[in-house]
């Protein structure tokens, strides 16, 4: 199978093209460790935060008998959706796992061993979740599995209760088996970034915009609302986007009429510039036009004017940072899914940060790899940086209240490309 290509069938799972990859490597006592050793491509490369590249020249020793691993193998499962509203990230997120496990199996894999995984479709809906998690433990014996970001309640439940290591996006979701290095939204109580980078731009008012078409778009905004507060920001109202009957010339007028010089919230980008045009139109003085997650390069493919000067923050280093990390993501991209005409796409490398992850703690596990221990080994790393593809290290022992770290970029006032804000890392508290 082609990597990144999608599957003959929904219903079937099978071996994937990461299965030909091998896993990461890692920055061992200072010695920089290319990440694809044997490949003249990634020859500069290293991966500081994956599995360590001298280990992987080491036969596997006689373990125990495990699920999902044998003397020469390690497989996991992924679980993405390939049908329904959330097939959109499922191709760009696959091709930056298999290019992630390409990379790192050309180095030789993780303490001796090959890791390949086997897919299931979550049909982008929990019971479809629930039954592709069963699929890939009970039938396809995974050690782990790896999901796109947030899995779905009932399959959470359950590979908790089968105590099955699972990697995802989310940092604070799930329990003592799931790990995640974003938490951009700062957990359940929300953090102070919002609030701290919209007074510090000269916002004093703030109109949060939410939508049911969203299905986090209201926990967000309750925790924007939060973090603004907490900032010295008020909320002068909240206005509910729908795709159908939304007056726009009404929405602008609440804006305006409240004096609001921000606005901020989760809706789909297009309704967020329409607001923002028709309030500035309408007499409003914005400041401030922030939104939380939406990022991605391929959405100024086109000049997007109307989106000038406004921000958006990111939960990784941005590509236009194009720093090493980048590089070696894109080299192993062109390598191993060329099928992706433009990697530089927030799926792609949320996928290969995601395999990254499941990597780093397959080598934290040891030579004779358990879920228990890969649980343990992970949970104790504080510093994980994804070879510096995240604005700032994380804690992946905290996930009651961790710092949330986040970079900022800018629309350029001819809305065609992202322009870096600096520091690199924004950081705050969590909000209580």
């Amino acid at each position: 199978m082609t990597p990144g290509a999608p599957p003959a069938s929904p219903d079937r799972g099978g071996s994937g093209a990461g299965g030909r990859g091998l896993p990461a490597s890692r920055r061992p006592a200072g010695v920089v460790v290319a990440l694809g050793a044997a490949l003249a491509l990634l020859v500069s490369g290293c991966v500081g935060d994956s599995a360590a590249d001298s280990s992987a020249a080491q036969p596997a020793p006689t373990c125990a008998a495990e699920e999902g691993v044998t003397p020469s193998e390690v497989r996991f499962g992924a679980l993405y959706p390939d049908t329904g509203s959330g097939a959109g990230v499922s191709r760009a997120f696959r091709a930056g796992v298999d290019s992630r496990l390409g990379a790192a199996n050309a180095a030789g894999g993780i303490h001796g061993r090959q890791v390949h995984y086997d897919w299931r479709d979550d049909e982008s809906t929990p019971d479809g979740a629930l039954l592709a998690a069963r699929m890939l433990v009970d039938h396809s014996h995974s050690f782990a599995i790896v999901g796109t970001s947030g899995i779905a309640a009932d399959a959470a439940s359950y590979l908790a209760e089968r105590g099955v290591p699972t990697i995802g996006q989310d940092l604070t979701a799930g329990g003592e088996n799931t790990f995640g290095y974003s938490n951009v939204l700062g957990g359940d109580l929300g953090t102070s970034v919002f609030g701290a980078f919209g007074r510090s731009h000269g916002a004093t008012r703030a109109v949060i915009l939410r939508t049911e078409v969203i299905p986090a778009s209201g926990q967000i905004a309750e925790r924007l609302g939060r973090s603004l507060r907490a900032g010295s920001v008020e909320v002068v109202d909240t206005i509910d986007w729908t795709p159908a009957g939304f007056d726009l010339g009404a929405a602008a007028a609440r804006v305006q009429a409240a004096g609001a010089d921000m606005i901020t919230g989760v809706v789909p980008v297009r309704a967020f510039t329409d607001v923002l045009a028709a309030a500035r139109q309408a007499g409003a003085t914005i400041k401030v036009a922030m939104q939380p997650i939406g990022y991605d390069p391929v959405l100024l493919t086109k000049p997007r004017p109307e989106l000038a000067g406004s921000f958006f923050l990111v939960d990784f280093v941005p590509f236009e940072a194009g720093t090493p990390a980048h590089r070696r993501y894109l080299e192993a991209m062109a390598r191993y899914a060329p099928q992706i005409e433009q990697p530089e796409q927030t799926t792609g490398l949320v996928g290969w940060m995601t395999a990254d992850l499941f990597l780093r703690g397959l080598d934290e596990a040891g030579p004779c790899p358990t879920r228990a221990g890969y649980i343990a080994g992970l949970r104790a790393v504080r510093d994980y940086a994804a070879d510096g593809l995240l604005p700032s290290g994380v804690n992946l022992a905290d996930k009651s209240a961790p710092k949330a770290c986040v970079s900022m970029v800018r629309v350029s006032q001819g809305g065609d490309s992202f322009q870096v804000q600096m520091p690199m890392a924004l950081c705050g508290e969590t909000v209580r």
